[in-house]
């Protein structure tokens, strides 16, 4: 190797790529303008895993570029050649260390022994365009960002390889970067991952179903069977759909027969879209668990069941999630068939699809790549996947009041839009995030974790073609939300490897907040709150001023106004016509006056118990309507909601 004239260092190396029987080098000589394309033919090339060089091109290089993937060479003024016609390089000709990347059999078990997790915090700009520039673009290390570049300050996660871990570290102290190694072999964290399998001094059978462990898909399946069969008069399997694999994509439907009401509301719940994400579907399970157990003991959940149809989908990518539990513990995608792409010199198959960017909600348009093997490869088209396909057909079949899709990790409660920084629903600050606000403060009283509320892009990253986008931009369902759940992205954290003895805790305090979500479906869409009311104060004109409250609250609950009428008022505003019961005939109200004051907030993005970031716009409209009515029987008409927030376009 060290006889070629290709590793002297006389010459600076810009590129290697590989192919079955000869490795290949683009390079420039010094002091010319030309670049080279040598084939090299060293001994034993097939047992070498990797090939590692350093060019040493200044980052003002000029000349030679790349544009639209292919290499140019500035031969003189105003006269350029092109190298190739493809290369898959990197977009800035950076001095760095280039390698040919590594390929793994996806038949074989991966093994993670001494790869490490390494958290870093980005202080300037330079540092979050250095760690951008590695996610977004060819990377000349072996990287797996488990939380992206967001902003300053923000940590990022991400794992290396154990041959490229030390001269990575280098890289990053030599721009200055703070760092931990917040995991130093991740196989033993895979394996800390799960507990020992006792209990009371008993060993489990190995395989049995449990709510505190990670199950398998063959187990959930087998359970979600079994729990069909247990309570036929409450659960109904549903299948959607197939997966690319042949499995089942069952959805659970859970409700009850002893509703009053004319027409029942709907409440989607799916987790697992991203298969190496376990906590989600074992949450999913609880919050089922919850459900059919509780309905003969609870009369809250009595009345969640008698009034909403509750959609489950556990594992929507069961064949991802399988295969974490098999292969790869690390997988995010589906399992599409692998799709090859051809370079210069070598073709590269990668397989998957990441089904959260497979929605029709401004697909591939941010926070998406089209490539096969990126871990948010968008897929060739918009639904091009049978998971993310089955979800949009039943769903607009089965239309839902609430959709809740869940994640992990980082402890956050995001509200659409995802896939624009300050973008949002018009009933952002009206619904969607006074509701979030209550459900997360109804989760953190339980066990005091807290979660910060907004929108995904601007909390984290722009992300377009996720579900709840969808759900909200395309189906109009009225609550939509994304939940990143247990741990939060703080520096000791284990990210996605979250120790089974957190699952019972992490479903306990989700399903606080999926019981005020029900709450408020049943109370808008179902049979309305009704607020009691004072009687008139004596020698007083029987003038009834009321204050209809909106559903949603923030952190400060205001006090409701007294009532000089027996009428009782809606506590929330709906976009449907609400029923008001009919009274016994004998009873005469006169309504004089109904002032209706309604104060709405433009979006801002915070925490239940902390301020997240700084409103996203500071003005608010008062809306007052009044309206006089005299007669034997009067129903107040709940005054049409007025929103004015600002436009961001339409959606």
């Amino acid at each position: 190797m060290s006889k070629d004239p290709l590793y002297k260092n006389s010459l600076s190396y810009i590129d290697l790529e590989v192919d079955e029987n000869a490795l290949w080098a683009i390079y420039k000589k010094p002091n010319e303008s030309t670049i080279t394309v040598s084939k090299i033919d060293p001994e034993n090339l097939k047992e070498l895993s990797r090939w590692r060089l350093t060019y040493l091109f200044p980052k003002n290089f000029t000349n030679a570029f790349v544009a639209c993937g292919v290499l140019y060479t500035i031969v003189s003024e105003g006269r350029i050649q092109r190298v190739s016609k493809s290369f898959d390089f990197h977009t800035g000709l950076y001095a760095k260390t280039w390698q040919v990347r590594r390929h793994y059999d996806e038949d074989v078990r991966r093994d993670y022994r001494n790869y490490k997790l390494i958290r870093i915090t980005p202080r300037s700009e330079e540092n979050l365009d250095y760690l951008k520039d590695l996610f977004t673009a060819q990377s000349p290390y072996e990287l797996d960002f488990w939380q992206p570049p967001t902003h300053i300050g923000g940590l990022v996660d991400v794992t290396v390889s154990p041959d490229d871990a030390e001269i990575f570290v280098k890289d990053l102290d030599s721009k200055q970067l703070d760092y931990i190694i917040a995991i130093n072999d991740l196989e033993q964290a895979i394996k800390n991952e799960r507990s020992p399998e006792i209990y009371g001094g008993k060993l489990f059978e190995e395989g049995a179903f449990r709510f505190d462990k990670y199950n398998t898909w063959t187990q959930i399946e087998e359970y979600l069977y079994k729990l069909k069969d247990n309570h036929p008069d409450l659960v109904t399997l549903v299948e959607i759909g197939k997966s690319h694999e042949n499995r089942s994509l069952l959805v659970v439907k859970v409700s009850g027969k002893q509703s009053m009401a004319p027409e029942k509301a709907s409440l989607w719940l799916d987790a697992g879209i991203h298969a190496r994400e376990w906590v989600a579907p074992a949450t999913a399970l609880i919050i089922l668990d919850k459900l059919v157990t509780g309905y003969k003991s609870d009369p809250q959940v009595q009345s969640f069941l008698d009034n909403i149809d509750f959609y489950i989908f556990p594992v929507m990518n069961p064949d991802g999630y399988e295969y974490t539990h098999t292969k790869n513990r690390m997988w995010r995608k589906n399992r599409r068939p692998a799709q090859c792409k051809k370079n210069y010199f070598h073709t590269i198959c990668c397989s998957g699809v990441d089904l959260n960017r497979n929605f029709d909600w401004f697909w591939a348009s941010s926070g998406s790549s089209s490539d096969p093997c990126h871990e948010t490869y968008h897929g060739p088209s918009a639904f091009s996947e049978p998971e993310s396909k089955a979800v949009k057909v039943f769903l607009e079949q089965n239309p839902v009041k609430a959709f809740i899709t869940l994640h992990s990790y980082s402890q956050l409660w995001l509200i659409p839009f995802g896939h624009r920084k300050r973008a949002y629903p018009q009933d952002y600050s009206t619904a969607l995030r006074p509701l979030a606000l209550r459900a997360t403060k109804a989760l953190n009283q339980l066990h005091g974790t807290k979660y910060a509320v907004g929108t995904g892009a601007d909390l984290m990253y722009e992300a377009s073609g996720a579900s709840h986008d969808y759900a909200k931009g395309t189906l109009h369902v009225p609550y939509s939300y994304l939940v990143e759940l247990r741990p939060k992205s703080t520096m000791f954290a284990n990210g996605f490897l979250l120790p089974e003895r957190e699952i019972k805790g992490t479903g306990e305090e989700t399903w606080e907040a999926i019981k005020v979500i029900s709450d408020e479906i049943i109370g808008q869409f179902v049979q309305p709150k009704i607020r009691p009311t004072d009687p008139p104060m004596p020698g007083r004109p029987n003038v009834s001023t009321s204050t209809i409250l909106p559903s949603s609250s923030t952190t400060t609950e205001p006090t409701p106004p007294s009532f000089s009428s027996t009428t009782a008022y809606p506590s929330s505003i709906s976009t449907t016509p609400n029923t008001t019961p009919t009274p016994p005939p004998t009873t005469t109200i006169t309504i004089t006056e109904l002032i209706t004051t309604i104060t709405t907030e433009e979006p801002t993005t915070e925490s239940t118990t902390e301020t997240i970031s700084e409103q996203a716009a500071s003005s608010t409209s008062l809306v007052s309507t009044t309206e006089t009515m005299t007669t034997e029987w009067t129903t107040p008409i709940a005054p049409q909601r007025i929103i004015k927030c600002k436009d961001y376009g339409s959606y």
